[in-house]
């Protein structure tokens, strides 16, 4: 991105995992004296590679951020962005098991669709759920009980749509 082109207030992504928010700009964010630029901002990881960073807030010079920069995320489009960031990382760690059992679902569910599952697929649905991939399902089955329903978190609508993506 041009360096013109980052403003305080918006969003900005890197083209990966990384997601920033640009909260101030001025020469008191310069990072040392040795640095000549005074062209600085002070930022904001909400999303990144490692978990560890998010949250954290940063300085750098805007040359700096406009170089990591490579579009801008609107913000009406931020949180719908951060789901899908984190269905991606999702998707990357997903069990063999996991998989099958959400390959099984049509891609047009929405939030608050009840579907019904099989016993044998109770081990992988709670795995999922571990994972904040389904919302509701039952903690544990009766001994008679051969169904369950489940339903999905808006997290695990976006996993169910890249696995979609992928098989494509």
């Amino acid at each position: 991105m041009k360096k013109t082109e980052i403003q305080k207030g918006r969003f900005y992504s890197d083209g990966k995992l990384g997601l920033r928010e640009v909260l101030d700009e001025g020469p008191q964010y310069k990072l040392s004296d040795a640095v000549s630029d005074v062209d600085c901002l002070r930022y904001r990881v909400l999303n990144a590679q490692s978990s560890f960073a998010t949250e954290q807030q940063g300085n750098m010079t805007r040359t700096s951020f406009a170089t990591w920069a490579k579009h801008e995320i609107p913000a009406d489009q931020v949180h719908a962005f951060l789901i899908d960031l984190q269905a991606t990382k999702i998707l990357g760690k997903l069990t063999e098991p996991q998989r099958v059992f959400l390959k099984a679902f049509d891609q047009d569910l929405t939030v608050g669709d009840s579907i019904e599952c099989s016993r044998k697929e109770f081990r992988a649905a709670v795995s999922c759920r571990e994972k904040g991939l389904i919302a509701e399902m039952p903690t544990q089955l009766q001994a008679n009980e051969r169904f369950y329903d489940v339903k999905f978190t808006v997290l695990g609508l976006a996993v169910l749509a890249g696995l979609a993506k992928s098989q494509e």
